[in-house]
């Protein structure tokens, strides 16, 4: 009888993320991570092929999830304004119950990049994306006169990453409100074309 799989692969996808989220990768072993992707080791393997794979999808997954919907953000009325609320956004899932556990991508840069090629290659193509993104709001914001003619959007969008790594690190680090406030004010500034700017 052919096999089939008993369960639901976005589920224990999701349970996995958790699990890598809370732990990484290096810190999540396999016997835990079946646990709580609640699957046994034969399935695992014959669904997902290694630990890295799944370590894979669920980096895939994730950013999959955090983008969707970004795009429309160069095509609202105000690009400027969703360039914003995205900013505040950032800012306010960083100090929320879950923000100590920063994002998973920042996360995977910095444990495992260095020593994965494979997930090396991932954060690079997701971070080149990210700026991309920014550089598109900011050029459409500029279209419509919303930032100074003469913003490089390049840059600007470069420095508004830097800020967003800052905010995902300094939350895991546990800092306070205070900081990563001050850090989302930079970016604001920097949106609307100052050095600083208020909430």
């Amino acid at each position: 009888m052919p096999w089939e799989k008993q369960f639901d692969e976005t589920e224990v996808l999701e349970k996995a993320t958790r699990a890598f989220w809370a732990g990484g990768y290096e810190g999540t072993p396999m016997a835990d991570l079946l646990e709580q992707m609640g699957i046994q080791k034969g399935s695992f393997y014959a669904t997902f092929g290694s630990k890295h794979q799944v370590y894979l999808d669920v980096l895939e997954r994730y950013v999959a999830d955090r983008y969707a919907g970004t795009g429309a953000m160069a095509a609202a009325d105000s690009p400027r304004f969703e360039l914003e609320k995205h900013f505040r956004w950032i800012a306010d899932d960083a100090v929320s119950d879950d923000g100590p556990m920063g994002c998973l991508v920042v996360n995977a840069a910095v444990e495992v990049a260095p020593k994965d090629s494979a997930v090396k290659a991932f954060v690079h193509r997701t971070f080149d994306r990210h700026i991309g993104l920014y550089r598109r709001v900011l050029d459409a914001a500029k279209a419509k006169g919303e930032v100074p003619t003469g913003t490089d959007t390049l840059a600007v969008a470069r420095t508004l990453f830097a800020l967003v790594l800052g905010i995902r690190v300094l939350s895991r680090a546990g800092m306070g409100r205070a900081v990563i406030s001050a850090l989302r004010d930079q970016a604001l500034g920097l949106i609307r074309g100052n050095s600083a700017a208020g909430a």
